[in-house]
Order: structure tokens, then C-alpha cells, then sequence
């Protein structure tokens, strides 16, 4: 996606070619020329990906609650606390959760928690608690009923650069340095956030190796290349005056010339991004997701009892079976179902026209801009239909 966008913007600032073969015969993704400027880059996407497999978390939250429901539990009321290490190396220290290897949690949930769950229960000892420590896993589980539908948890920062040179930022960049090692004229690597805390301002822990320190470490290392760039979204303001606006940070090589030049093209090309319509974690969140989102699901407008309005996927899925104005848009119908909720405001209008004897006299589909992900439906209810009417 990010390589997508890049090509885009530049596409727009002057002559772009895509994968052009150099000397190496590598075929690096851009190479942009405009006027005496000439330069050869490569897009790369960093993520914390690497890092959350080693530290399962939420592998082991979700496997914990597949085991309540066998358990016959209600969904939520899970907490879940992970003590961590730190770990020395010839490089630095990096922090590591206290959890058993990805793929022994499966079994690890099945052999050693469930059973004590099941003990507890059979009891009726409850809230029930789980308490493991030791050095290689150590781990505190509450599970209360009554703070059903809602989980909570806590685990030390894993993520957060320690090291220079052994971060999914550095990584990222130095796999591409063989890619532009031959080629001409002003050479560097432009990343997209793809959900990474070493491209954010987050975290505060003092221990911390900065966005900077990283990049003058990747420059020291590999002197070929001339800049990096950031690509990022970042939200401004606060509550309902807040928006997402792309973020471009730029860092060139000591002794690097065309940094002002460089500077503007960058301004340039992102000013033809389109808008970002949300946050880098929350974008890889749904990249990961097998279906689509959710569209206006739950939204919904109402004028009197005349008309009401719902997003037009939800009306489809509705008219397909697949749920109904009660689920009330939820992602997860099976589960919103076996939890308490009100009635519907728009399946109570379209019941109250129902009974009055009013039919829909009009179904129109509104449609939205392309930043939008989903239309409307608004459907007009008539005047009393005799046909359909009580008696009076």
C-alpha cells in the first residue's frame, strides 16, 4: 500500500519509472527524475510484526478465551498480566515477556490452565486465578463473570528500541541496502509506518534508542545511502476537532548536498496522498483481517418515523439473512447475540410503521465520496395502507 502511494505522489512531481534494472540487476521501485534531480529509492513497509510473535500475548488472551467458552464462561471478564525480562546481549538489553514459545501456547493453555480453571469452577470458587512463576513463564490470570463483557491486561513495553542496530526499523533499511547498490545518482530508502514504535512518538521510557540515533547508525553502516525518509499518519487535536494528517520525516547522510531540494519533492509528493483514513496499528489490524470492514455497520439516521437510514452492506446483509436491525451492526453476531442489549431504535420505527399499516413507498441508495467505504440505503415510509391496516 505504501509503495502504492509513494509511486502515486511521485508520478505527480516529475518523470517516474517503477522497477527499472541497474547494474546489478536489481530493479530498485522508483526511479524519479525531475529537472538536474535524479534519484533511485526503494519502499519498504516496518512493522513490530517480528517482535509480536516472539512475545505472544495476545495469542495467549484469545486462546484463554476460546477456553472460557468451552468452560461454558461469558465472554470478557479476563485479566491478564505478564511480568517480562530483560535480556543482555553483546548489542544491548531488549525486554522479553515471560511467555511459553508461540507454538506451545496452544498446549500450554490446554495442560496447565484450563485443568486449574476446571478445578476452580467445580468449586465454585470464583473469581477464579491462575498465578505462574518461574523463570520462563510468569503470569497472573483473573476471570470474574461479573465483569463480563469487559477484559483488561498489562504487560511491560516489548517493543521499544534499545539497540541501534537490532530493531525492525534498522532491519528494514539494511535489508535494502544491496538493492540500491549500484545504482546511480541520489539513492535512498523511503519506509512506511506499518505499525512501529520506533516511527512513533509513544513511548517515553528513557532507555529508549531514538528514531535518529537509528537512522545515523544505518548511515554509518552503509555510506552509499544518501536519505531516509518516514512515512507515517499522525492524529491532530484532541476529542471531535481532531483529524489524520500524513507525516513525512526526512534524514540525509553527513555531507549530503541535495537536502533542500529534496525536501520540497518530499512536500510535494504527500501533499497528492490521499487522506489517511486511520491510524498505522490500526490499519495493519484490518490489512490482517480476512473479510472487509465493517462500513457504517451500527450508523444509522431516523427523520420522525417517516424515514430511517442504514449503511447499505448492513442492509444487504440483512436482506441476506446473515443478521438483523437487532444485532445492531456488531462484527461478531453470534456473540453480540448471547449478550444484554436494547431493542433496535430503527427496528422499533419500522415495527411501529409495520402495525400502523405503512409500507416503504420509496428505497434510495445515497451515495459517498471515495473516502467513504460503505453508501447509504434511506428508505421513506408512506401514508396507511389499507391492504396491510388494522381495522378500525
Amino acid at each position: 500500500m505504501w509503495e502504492l502511494v509513494v509511486l502515486y505522489g511521485l508520478s505527480k512531481c516529475g518523470h517516474l519509472q517503477n522497477e527499472v534494472t541497474i547494474a546489478s540487476r536489481r530493479r530498485p521501485d522508483v526511479l524519479f527524475e525531475q529537472d538536474s534531480l535524479r534519484l533511485t529509492a526503494d519502499v519498504t513497509a516496518v512493522s513490530d510484526e517480528g517482535l509480536d510473535d516472539n512475545n505472544p500475548y495476545h495469542e495467549l488472551s484469545d486462546l484463554i478465551e476460546d477456553a472460557k467458552k468451552k468452560l461454558k464462561l461469558p465472554i470478557g471478564g479476563l485479566d491478564l498480566r505478564v511480568r517480562a525480562k530483560d535480556e543482555i546481549t553483546k548489542r544491548g538489553t531488549r525486554t522479553v515477556l515471560l511467555l511459553p514459545p508461540r507454538a506451545t501456547l496452544r498446549t500450554f493453555v490446554d495442560e496447565v490452565i484450563v485443568p486449574q480453571l476446571r478445578d476452580q469452577i467445580a468449586d465454585d470458587a470464583f473469581p477464579l486465578r491462575v498465578a505462574i512463576d518461574d523463570e520462563d513463564v510468569s503470569l497472573d490470570i483473573t476471570i470474574d463473570p461479573t465483569r463480563s463483557p469487559n477484559s483488561s491486561g498489562a504487560f511491560v513495553a516489548y517493543d521499544v528500541p534499545r539497540i541501534k542496530d537490532r530493531n525492525p526499523l534498522f532491519n528494514a533499511l539494511k535489508a535494502k541496502a544491496a538493492q540500491l547498490r549500484t545504482a546511480d545518482g541520489i539513492t535512498g530508502v523511503i519506509v512506511g509506518d506499518g505499525d512501529c514504535v520506533a516511527l512513533s512518538v509513544r513511548s517515553a521510557d528513557w532507555r529508549r534508542v531514538s528514531t535518529k540515533q537509528i537512522i545515523d547508525e544505518y548511515f554509518r553502516q552503509f555510506s552509499s545511502i544518501d536519505f531516509v525518509l518516514l512515512l507515517s499518519v499522525r492524529e491532530i487535536g484532541h476529542g471531535c476537532a481532531s483529524y489524520l494528517a500524513n507525516e513525512a520525516s526526512s534524514f540525509f547522510r553527513p555531507g549530503f548536498h541535495a537536502g533542500t531540494e529534496l525536501d520540497t519533492l518530499f512536500e510535494s509528493m504527500v501533499s497528492h496522498f490521499p487522506k489517511p483514513a486511520m491510524m498505522p496499528n490500526n490499519g495493519a489490524l484490518r490489512a490482517r483481517e480476512d473479510d472487509y470492514g465493517l462500513g457504517h455497520h451500527g450508523g444509522y439516521g431516523m427523520s420522525g418515523s417517516s424515514m430511517v437510514r442504514l449503511g447499505l452492506r448492513e442492509f444487504t446483509e440483512i436482506f441476506a439473512g446473515l443478521r438483523s436491525l437487532d444485532d445492531n451492526g456488531a462484527k461478531n453476531v453470534e456473540a453480540a447475540r448471547k449478550l444484554p442489549h436494547e431493542t433496535n431504535l430503527i427496528q422499533g420505527t419500522v415495527m411501529r410503521n409495520l402495525m400502523d399499516g405503512r409500507l416503504p413507498e420509496s428505497i434510495e441508495v445515497i451515495k459517498t465520496d471515495e473516502d467513504e467505504s460503505d453508501d447509504w440505503v434511506e428508505i421513506r415510509f408512506g401514508k396507511v395502507d389499507p391492504a396491510v391496516a388494522p381495522l378500525r
